[in-house]
């Protein structure tokens, strides 16, 4: 079983349409979902008609949850583009975010958006301090998880948790044997919207039967989707900071 690992998405569809294509000719043969398939960018419907029926597994981001819960972000600017949001999706489309869970185990692997901890399901998991308390929220050896937008691992051993670095070859893979006594927090990076200073399309492959994880950073006509910004109602500047693979947040 390989697993190609989806977060942040971020209804970017130029951007899933080239993951998508990368992970089939890699040979995925599943793909999970770690939220936030919507939100900033312009083609909601388009990525959840894609993925919400493509994913084996998948859960709830907080941008799945704002669309459910409006003002959660409390924040008008992110209120009104959940608006236009929703108008863009529809009833249909928007009935299919509810059932999604916050957590889920599935053939031994965790999936979150953000926290594995109950009740902090959308703080950010950054720093060794902040892995190191999730780590203690899940059972098992993988949790893979979202949010930050930006590819990061840590490993825990005996009871100490570091931080592996990810640095990407020229063909935009960095790849890792994972190893039995490590237990692992990975961060595949976002499909839709990186923010560590490269605007190419990031996701993760699982290779179950080699124990091997690939990150993977996909080019993708970042110009297109910029352009359709405009369409969730946010400013320019969300457009431009999709170009250089910065936060328009400040997060």
């Amino acid at each position: 079983m390989k697993v190609a690992l989806l977060s942040d998405i971020h209804a970017n569809l130029e951007a899933l349409q080239a993951v998508l294509s990368d992970a089939a000719q890699l040979h995925a043969t599943h793909y999970a979902g770690l939220g936030d398939v919507i939100g900033f960018n312009g083609d909601p419907a388009a990525c959840m008609q894609i993925v919400m029926p493509l994913f084996s597994v998948a859960v709830r981001g907080n941008h799945e949850q704002a669309l459910l819960q409006r003002g959660l972000f409390g924040v008008p600017l992110y209120t009104a583009m959940m608006d236009r949001t929703a108008a863009m999706l529809g009833t249909e489309l928007v009935n299919l975010v509810r059932p999604l869970p916050r957590k889920a185990s599935w053939h031994g692997l965790t999936l979150v958006h953000a926290s594995p901890a109950p009740g902090e399901e959308w703080q950010r998991i950054s720093t060794v301090p902040e892995a190191r308390a999730a780590f203690a929220q899940f059972d098992g050896q993988l949790c893979f998880y979202g949010h930050t937008h930006r590819p990061a691992i840590f490993c825990e051993r005996g009871g100490k948790v570091s931080i592996i670095p990810v640095a990407y070859d020229e063909s935009g893979t960095f790849s890792l044997q994972l190893e039995a006594e490590c237990r692992y927090l990975i961060n595949p990076g976002s499909v839709g919207q990186p923010r560590d200073l490269n605007y190419r399309a990031a996701y993760g492959l699982y290779d179950e039967d080699t124990t091997t994880l690939t990150l993977r950073r996909v080019d993708y006509d970042v110009d297109s989707a910029a352009a359709k910004i405009s369409r969730t109602g946010l400013p320019d500047s969300f457009a431009a900071d999709l170009k250089r693979g910065h936060t328009p947040t400040g997060d």
